[in-house]
């Protein structure tokens, strides 16, 4: 008996079929992806929680400083410094020096800086990066590459939309930026978890920020901590309440905000200030996320917070004591 094999039609058909299979399920294949890093980028906040809270019990209540100077008014280190034994990096942290009058500035401050720049040297901190995020996780920080978070300590959050900051906790710092006292972060100060009055689950205490900011032209520009990574914090050494209006270094690995979630800053520009690499301390929150961004709160939930969030609303969510009434969000 003869056997009849495939027409180039048939073949030609099932082809077509498998293609339209194929587009079918890409996008749930792509959807299931996103959904997976979604899920990774809120454990990574979570960890960043678990190790604040783990930091507080061990300091009778207070949260680590936004960031320290040296004693000479030099860079001094971030917060992250401060957990890095909370977040199992307990080895990298005993071979951090304190000491000298840049131990933050890995590139060229002083030997110290150099010293920290080469113990974070293209170090693996997965928990520091979104993975959904089409940032590098490293940038060059003047003599090699070092690891760039993509989660901000919250300084507050600017006037605006009915919120007003006391004048006591509102200075400056370049590009324009405004930096306030309001949030549970700040330059050289060192906050007790009780005066989160308004709730610790309604105070957003780490935000994330892991995508594109753009230039005049539409370019995008990487905006993650300017060029310096995660080890440098502030030169300053007082508070912003014990200094309020001042003219303040820039802030690094804190924010303040002023801008809703996922806004279309444009980088340098006056229609946008205290936006920059390197470093405006107002850059929007922003991720490569559907709808929002991830935030991590002071009860160590982690919460979406959607780009059409009431303003007003937002500002009080970085504030952890105005005593406003916080709509649901």
């Amino acid at each position: 008996m003869r056997r009849r094999g495939f027409t180039l039609i048939e073949l030609l058909v099932v082809i077509a079929i498998i293609a339209i299979l194929i587009a079918l399920l890409l996008p749930a294949v792509q959807q299931a992806r996103e959904a997976a890093r979604r899920s990774q980028c809120k454990n990574n906040l979570k960890q960043v929680g678990l190790a604040l809270h783990t930091y507080v019990d061990g300091t009778k209540g207070l949260y680590p400083p936004g960031n320290v100077a040296s004693n000479v008014g030099g860079w001094g280190p971030s917060w992250w410094m401060f957990i890095l034994p909370n977040v199992e990096q307990g080895a990298v942290f005993k071979k951090l020096t304190w000491n000298g009058s840049h131990p933050g500035w890995s590139c060229c401050g002083d030997a110290s800086g150099t010293a920290n720049g080469n113990v974070l040297r293209d170090a693996n901190f997965p928990f520091v990066v979104c993975p959904s995020s089409p940032l590098t996780s490293m940038r060059d920080t003047g003599g090699g590459n070092g690891p760039h978070p993509q989660y901000f300590g919250i300084m507050g959050a600017t006037d605006g939309n009915g919120f007003t900051n006391p004048s006591s906790r509102i200075a400056y710092a370049g590009m324009g930026s405004v930096i306030t006292a309001g949030g549970m972060f700040g330059p050289l100060e060192s906050r007790k978890m009780a005066g989160m009055t308004d709730g610790t689950s309604n105070i957003i205490v780490v935000g994330e920020a892991s995508n594109f900011i753009r230039d005049a032209a539409g370019n995008k520009v990487a905006d993650v901590v300017g060029y310096h990574g995660m080890l440098m914090g502030s030169p300053n050494l007082t508070r912003i309440e014990a200094c309020p209006g001042c003219g303040f270094e820039r802030q690094f690995n804190l924010l303040t905000v002023r801008y809703a979630p996922n806004a279309p800053a444009i980088d340098s520009s006056p229609t946008w200030p205290g936006v920059g690499d390197n470093f405006g301390n107002n850059l929007p929150l922003n991720s490569a996320h559907s709808g929002g961004i991830h935030v991590l709160m002071g009860d160590g939930t982690v919460r979406l917070i959607n780009n059409t969030i009431d303003m007003l609303t937002y500002r009080r969510l970085c504030t952890r004591d105005d005593g406003g009434t916080i709509a649901n969000f």
